[in-house]
């Protein structure tokens, strides 16, 4: 079945190539979501700033990729390194508030990470939010680390901008349809494609 879903994304992907009229495209195969260790609890986090609107989303799943929650925080203004701080923390409280102690965080914000690993001078507007994330991560022993967004979380952060304050999903099925179906791609560990539009030429294909 995983083989078969496998060569349908595939399937996809060359028949918008071909409603594109062989644009030249760079499509990057890669696999959005590691499972964690036996017993951890993965928290993906991103943030997202459009014109006057920001907000952040996130998704916390088990150790087989089962979401147990994900939630659109709509924020105020602010920057792209503030949102994701605002969401990755939230993610954080509610992991203690659930009494989950192997915690597994990932952001697609470096600049978060190597402050709250304190390898980096915090940026005084982040000082409060980075204290916070740093005396949750220290007293619990957690785990913070740097990954590229998930596609997922990326949609949930899009949406927070209809989002007044925040929304918790603690459903599978209130998620939309997109949503669910990028969990089940990253539960089933199969990869996703990001592509990349570059000068009109011949379709190029780069293997992972």
């Amino acid at each position: 079945v995983i083989y078969l879903l496998f060569l349908l994304s595939l399937y996809i992907c060359f028949t918008n190539v071909q409603v594109s009229r062989l644009k030249r495209i760079l499509i990057h195969p890669t696999l959005d979501f590691h499972k964690p260790p036996r017993n951890c609890t993965k928290l993906n986090n991103d943030g997202s700033c459009v014109q006057e609107s920001c907000g952040g989303g996130g998704i916390i799943r088990d150790s087989q990729g089962n979401m147990m929650i994900a939630y659109s925080l709509g924020l105020d203004q602010g920057t792209s390194n503030m949102v994701e701080a605002c969401a990755l923390l939230y993610g954080l409280k509610w992991c203690v508030s659930g009494g989950y102690d192997r915690v597994w965080g990932e952001t697609n914000s470096l600049l978060l990470v190597k402050c709250i690993n304190g390898e980096w001078r915090t940026p005084w507007r982040l000082d409060k939010l980075i204290q916070e994330a740093q005396q949750i991560v220290e007293s619990h022993g957690f785990i913070i680390c740097f990954r590229k967004a998930n596609k997922s979380v990326d949609i949930l952060a899009f949406k927070s901008y209809s989002v007044d304050a925040i929304h918790d999903f603690n459903s599978f099925s209130d998620l939309s349809r997109e949503v669910r179906g990028l969990i089940n791609t990253n539960r089933w560990e199969l990869p996703s494609f990001r592509m990349q539009q570059v000068k009109p030429s011949n379709f190029i294909y780069e293997p992972p």
